[in-house]
């Protein structure tokens, strides 16, 4: 099968969830014998094609961020013309809203076309909505309020919120059918969940002492957390059970963000400035081995989560998880065992005493790494994402030719 992968997030440049799920998706895919073609954005050295890990990557001439969404539209849907009209393709994946202009344009009537959605408008429009009944400065009020008002505009614009309807559709988890199917008036029937896959030979245990000497850890005990350093990501709440703790645990917090100066800031205050480590921003070749030096992954997010893939990537490591029910978070670590413990999200009493029970008893600590281990292994895969998404594909043909 010959896909064309379409995302604005450029996998390759850039670190995050999106672009790890891309570039395994589409490496995933040429090992399964398809051939893909990703079309994203501007390469930062001006390339304009190149071929990596089997993958022919094609770069349009335009930004990717969401301020020059309408210059996205345009180059990337005159791009996939061009290689289209060059070999034409079985299948096109949009990764998000980044193919919203080829649907404009129709390609789904002669191409069949399958959608990816990592979040959703309805989802995000909950989640700001509790932040703001849970501020009490007006200024953080209003800031939510005029991020919410672009969000709106930008789903409402170009036909973000109707146009997919003809589409098949993917999504990572079974907690957000109802708000995407709702968010872009789409059709259950052609619904599909999923889930998030990992490479479990890249991310696996590995002898923790030999990680940390290498990367300059201490030998306590330690927690990590992961991801961009913003306030709904929830790391000041690991910061505040740290503080709480009995004992010489530590926490390394892997990621950058416009949070790090409060956070280091408010490490000072606890005075627990000498127990937290932060990492920085780490390239995606990386991660697996910080992830693997620590003992306890933490993820105290507020945010509505669909998928978060830093979540399987630490249980396929082996790491015991504390993290907040909220999302499809609960679809990842519940299963026959529980793989994790679950808290309400900014409830730091219940983080600090599920920290601190991991932290006395390296019995359960290891039981519940050996556990996500398993999980992971069970339902979360490369392969097994792979696999499934075929299978949507080969839907969207099926259904193309009736």
């Amino acid at each position: 099968m010959r896909v064309c992968i379409v995302t604005r997030s450029a996998p390759l440049h850039a670190i995050g969830g999106m672009e790890d799920h891309t570039r395994d998706l589409a490496t995933g895919l040429v090992a399964a014998g398809h051939e893909v073609d990703v079309l994203t954005s501007r390469h930062p050295d001006g390339v304009a094609e190149e071929t990596n890990g089997g993958v022919r990557w094609l770069y349009v001439d335009a930004p990717g961020n969401d301020f020059a969404a309408a210059a996205w539209r345009q180059a990337s849907a005159e791009a996939f013309a061009a290689a289209h009209g060059e070999r034409s393709y079985d299948v096109v994946h949009s990764e998000g809203s980044s193919g919203l202009e080829l649907v404009r344009r129709g390609v789904q009537k002669r191409t069949p076309f399958v959608v990816e959605f990592h979040g959703n408008f309805v989802g995000l429009v909950k989640a700001s909505l509790k932040r703001q009944a849970n501020q009490r400065s007006l200024i953080a009020i209003l800031r939510e309020q005029r991020g919410l008002a672009h969000l709106t505009r930008r789903h409402f614009t170009a036909g973000n919120w109707r146009i997919f309807r003809d589409c098949e559709v993917i999504v990572p988890s079974h907690q957000q059918v109802a708000d995407t199917r709702i968010a872009h008036l789409l059709d259950r029937r052609r619904m599909h969940v999923v889930p998030n896959g990992v490479d479990t030979q890249t991310f696996r245990p590995r002898p923790r002492a030999e990680l940390r000497a290498s990367l300059g850890l201490p030998e306590e005990l330690l927690f990590v957390c992961a991801g961009r350093l913003v306030s709904e990501k929830g790391t000041h709440h690991a910061i505040r059970a740290l503080s709480q703790l009995t004992g010489d645990a530590r926490l390394m917090i892997v990621g950058d963000g416009l949070e790090r100066p409060r956070l280091e800031a408010l490490a000072r205050k606890l005075g627990v400035e000498q127990r937290v480590f932060f990492a920085g921003r780490q390239p995606s070749e990386r991660m697996p081995e910080y992830l693997a030096a620590a003992d306890v992954f933490l993820f105290p997010t507020e945010r509505e989560e669909a998928a978060p893939l830093i979540l399987p990537q630490a249980m396929s490591c082996g790491l015991a998880v504390v993290a907040s029910d909220r999302g499809g978070i609960g679809e990842v670590v519940r299963g026959r065992e529980q793989a994790g413990v679950l808290v309400r999200p900014g409830d730091v009493a219940a983080l600090t005493r599920a920290m601190q029970e991991l932290s006395d008893d390296e019995s359960e600590r290891g039981e519940l790494g050996r556990r996500a281990r398993a999980r992971i292994e069970e339902e979360f895969t490369l392969e097994q994402m792979v696999a499934r998404t075929v299978s949507v594909y080969e839907a969207a043909v099926n259904f193309s030719s009736t």
